[in-house]
């Protein structure tokens, strides 16, 4: 080799280098503005979330009918919480002091987070505030990261604003005040997002990811639970790959069985006691019967529920109208994306479900009408019409600049009238709780009458007042202490009677004396009877739980430890992966 041709190669070599160096830096620089550009969508959204709860930092709490309901849970639960008793099963303040059952029926997740909240904060005005704040951050944040998956990042984030101050949604916390729907509106998006995911490349993060969020909506709404399975099922059939069904069912499969199996303390029990409570069987509420309640099935106000979702539904389809008129464009350009042409299908049926055009499907599928309300199926138009929403946005930008103008005028008008609506009729004309009177309003509500739904079926109302928390004839009565699951007293001697308990009868009442069983039943009106030998005794009595509630206990940490080790399994896989491509 001559000298000048070892100088050209050195030369070459050091240009080389030069190139690669160049196209790192360029390549850093572009990820730089990438992460720049995603966080300025991620807080977009979050700051428009915070700004949908000022109201109610200015002027307190939203209240409604089931603001007590919520808190009458709420409180007892903060309690039990406190003394260790991380699953409680009876509500014992409730009714008097009879207590009810509604622990064991009543998803626990948004009492996990409001008890969170207010350990963190030290009262539940503030507590309250927090929560509501986070379910909206969360639910915005819920659709970016369900449309970031097929849309760009800028219109990712008109979904998740969109999706903010739809209408139905803002309805549920402000004049509903249907809190635990609400919060299950928080996470139903991500499981959206992850089923897309799986379709998409089929990766075990996404599988966990799709259990944990599914796990976390069964144990936060049931109607909402079965309404957002039933449209998981139909969107992720819609959205597979074709080649690679077996491949994504087998995962979308694999994560329904580890939400079940992880959520499994709560509904096994829910499920295997549910004929032991009234519910809407023995005196039916037509008010809750869904035959009553598609929307459009009236127009008339004597079915305020009725009447006023079809106000609400309109608004909707006001506010998605940038979406809806552009369907019959869906070849062209973004919305000719899978993702978006499956979501775009996905709001019709949605929209079909909340109709009465669905009734047949409903009078065949016994877990649809347990729904109760055919009008729920408005979150997920709400969800699926704030994402085909955004994907227009540009489409109408650009038409807004241009000559013809008067499309864009009339769409931008339309979600200007369906944001005053929201303004006007939702938020200004709720009713709130200043924080001394919502303080007052919790004072009010320990030993309040639950609702008629979570009572025993042995309950017959009006219930016998009682003196004391136990009655046992002419016999001296002692009560040695009162907790809320386990109660001890003493009788003296005397005849052979029955003791009555301040509680309704529940079969998982244990009543021993002397290391042996005492006999329980229910009086006329429901309350507990104990059956007392006629020598003095100590009596324990003691709310058990049955051995199928410690084995769907075992079942769910065996669920999340299962999750644990799948996402351990997939991280390490990603690391691989990476360490053999040279990645690291």
């Amino acid at each position: 080799m001559t000298p000048s041709q070892s100088g050209i190669e050195a030369q070459q070599e050091v240009i080389d280098e030069a190139v690669v160096n160049a196209r790192q830096a360029n390549s850093h620089s572009g990820g730089l503005a990438r992460f720049a550009r995603k966080r300025l969508a991620v807080l977009c959204v979050v700051a428009v979330a915070v700004f949908a709860l000022a109201p109610a930092f200015f002027r307190g709490i939203p209240t409604n009918n089931d603001t007590w309901n919520h808190f009458r849970f709420a409180l007892p639960f903060y309690d039990s919480l406190q003394a260790g008793e991380l699953s409680p099963g009876w509500l014992a303040e409730s009714n008097g002091g009879y207590g009810d059952p509604s622990f064991r029926f009543y998803p626990p997740a948004t009492y996990y987070l409001l008890g969170a909240s207010r350990a963190l904060t030290g009262n539940w005005y503030a507590a309250s505030l927090l929560v509501f704040t986070l379910l909206s951050v969360m639910g915005g944040l819920g659709v970016y990261f369900w449309a970031r998956a097929f849309l760009p990042g800028s219109l990712a984030m008109w979904a998740g604003i969109f999706y903010t101050l739809m209408p139905y949604h803002i309805n549920e916390l402000y004049q509903s005040f249907l809190l635990a729907e609400y919060a299950g509106c928080a996470v139903l998006p991500f499981a959206f997002a992850f089923v897309e995911r799986i379709c998409q490349r089929r990766r075990m993060r996404d599988v966990v990811g799709l259990a944990v969020s599914f796990a976390i909506l069964v144990l936060t709404h049931l109607p909402l639970t079965v309404i957002g399975g039933f449209a998981l099922f139909v969107y992720g059939l819609l959205r597979m790959e074709k080649g690679a069904r077996l491949a994504t069912l087998w995962r979308l499969a694999l994560s329904a069985t580890l939400a079940l199996l992880a959520s499994a303390f709560y509904w096994v029990t829910m499920l295997s006691e549910l004929t032991w409570i009234k519910a809407n069987s023995l005196q039916p509420d037509l008010s809750v019967d869904y035959r009553y309640n598609f929307l459009f099935s009236t127009f008339s106000p004597e079915n305020l529920n009725v009447w006023w979702m079809n106000i609400l539904a309109f608004a909707t389809l006001m506010m998605l109208l940038p979406g809806i008129a552009m369907l019959r464009r869906a070849p062209r350009g973004i919305m000719a994306r899978r993702g978006a042409r499956v979501t775009s299908l996905l709001l019709l049926f949605a929209f079909l479900m909340a109709t009465p055009l669905s009734r047949p499907l409903w009078a065949i599928i016994p877990p649809l009408q347990e729904a109760q309300f055919p009008w729920r199926w408005l979150t997920i138009v709400s969800m699926a019409g704030s994402v085909v929403a955004a994907a227009t946005v540009h489409f109408w930008i650009k038409k807004a600049r241009g000559a013809r103008r008067l499309p864009a005028l009339l769409v931008a008008g339309a979600m200007l009238i369906s944001l005053a609506l929201t303004v006007s009729h939702i938020i200004l004309e709720a009713r709130y709780l200043t924080r001394p009177q919502f303080e007052t309003t919790l004072h009010s509500i320990p030993g309040s009458p639950s609702i008629n739904y979570w009572l025993p079926v042995w309950v017959n109302l009006p219930v016998r007042e009682m003196s004391s928390e136990v009655e046992a004839g002419q016999r001296e009565l002692t009560i040695n202490s009162w907790e809320a699951e386990r109660r001890v007293f003493q009788v003296g001697p005397g005849a052979q009677a029955q003791a009555r308990v301040r509680s309704f009868y529940y079969p998982h009442w244990t009543a021993t004396a002397n290391g042996k069983t005492l006999p329980t039943s229910a009086a006329t009106d429901g309350a507990l009877l104990i059956s007392l030998p006629p020598d003095a005794v100590s009596v324990e009595l003691v709310f058990r739980e049955p051995l199928s509630a410690k084995v769907a206990a075992f079942t769910s940490a065996l669920g999340c430890f299962l999750i644990l080790a799948l996402f351990i399994f997939s991280l390490r896989r990603v690391r691989s992966y990476e360490y053999d491509s040279g990645a690291c």
